[in-house]
């Protein structure tokens, strides 16, 4: 059923004057009848007038791009593929970092729907991502990068391969000797982890050791969340040999935390970081990280939204290897 203004006018028990003057800002509204119009607005995912219909119908040459943070150097990398790849298709793209707020997440992709996007790229904060099925199911183009989740119906994904990342970590740690390796992850309850944790836990089963939950830290993504984590991690489990780390800025506060307790790498505890971050290279000791390709999962979430703009039935779940830069901290 086509809501009309007048519908939401009357839902709403207002005029339909009132309900423009909402949609265009065109008066002020009180804070309590302002709030009760935008959610009908949003309830019926109203498009208000005959302008923005037309827009639907052609294209803006404008797409989103929804990120949940910006803070490392996989992230950064995946934007400018993603960017990159745009402007070679002549588009425009318009960058939201959501900062891991949920709530903020929806509020974006509501407005990027309202502004007549061609479509949206979101690598989403969690797995709670019904909301978008009320967009995709019209057929609003959206590619899910990085993250996903498949309560989202009609979405096709790019992501790299994040089992077999943590699966191929795992086992070089293991191949080294290492029995008790501990994980720090960044984020709980989103593919990445739960994927990567779950190859930790397989190559565990390949060597016949058993899956131990305490050897899992959260870093938060951060420096100082890799500092505390690894702290917290060596002082709950003095037997752990080695550290496999989640994120970029985690495994330089992790690195930092070890000199500073004169904790020798790799002789005391081996680590493999995740994402070739620009120092790695030059720290002491040089980082051995597992890598996804990041620019190029950017350039083919753009080349799939622009499949899915010009195919609804475009569907296709890719997945790009990981590959291992060997350094000196794993004990190669």
């Amino acid at each position: 059923m086509k809501v009309t203004m007048k519908d939401i006018a009357k839902e709403a028990n207002v005029s339909t004057a009132t309900v423009s003057h909402v949609i265009n800002g065109t008066k002020q509204i009180s804070e309590e009848k302002h709030r009760k119009i935008k959610a009908i607005i949003n309830k019926y995912n109203y498009v208000p007038n005959s302008t923005a219909k037309n827009l639907r119908k052609n294209k803006t040459i404008t797409a989103g791009l929804v990120v949940s943070s910006f803070r490392d150097s996989f992230i950064s990398q995946m934007v400018y593929g993603v960017e990159e790849r745009a402007r070679e298709h002549g588009y425009q793209i318009l960058l939201v970092n959501t900062n891991e707020d949920r709530n903020y997440e929806e509020e974006v992709i509501s407005s990027l729907h309202a502004r007549m996007v061609d479509g949206v790229i979101l690598s989403p904060t969690s797995s709670d991502i019904g909301y978008l099925n009320k967009y995709t199911k019209n057929d609003f183009p959206t590619v899910l990068v990085n993250r996903y989740d498949p309560v989202a119906e009609n979405t096709p994904k790019v992501t790299g391969d994040d089992y077999q990342t943590g699966f191929d970590a795992t086992l070089h740690l293991l191949d080294h000797g290492h029995q008790k390796i501990g994980v720090i992850y960044a984020v709980p309850n989103v593919s990445t982890t739960n994927e990567r944790i779950r190859g930790y836990k397989d190559a565990l089963k390949k060597y016949h050791l058993p899956f131990n939950e305490h050897y899992l830290e959260l870093g938060y993504a951060t420096v100082d969340g890799g500092e505390i984590a690894v702290n917290s991690l060596l002082e709950r489990e003095e037997d752990i040999t080695a550290v496999f780390i989640l994120n970029d800025l985690m495994t330089i506060g992790a690195i930092s935390k070890l000199k500073e307790l004169m904790i020798k790498i790799p002789e005391d505890v081996a680590i493999i970081g995740f994402g070739d971050f620009a120092s790695a290279g030059i720290i002491a000791p040089p980082v051995t990280n597992i890598a996804l390709p990041a620019d190029t999962i950017g350039k083919t979430a753009f080349d799939a939204l622009l499949n899915k703009i010009n195919n609804s039935e475009y569907m296709k779940h890719i997945e790009l290897p990981p590959s291992m830069i060997l350094r000196k901290s794993c004990g190669c």
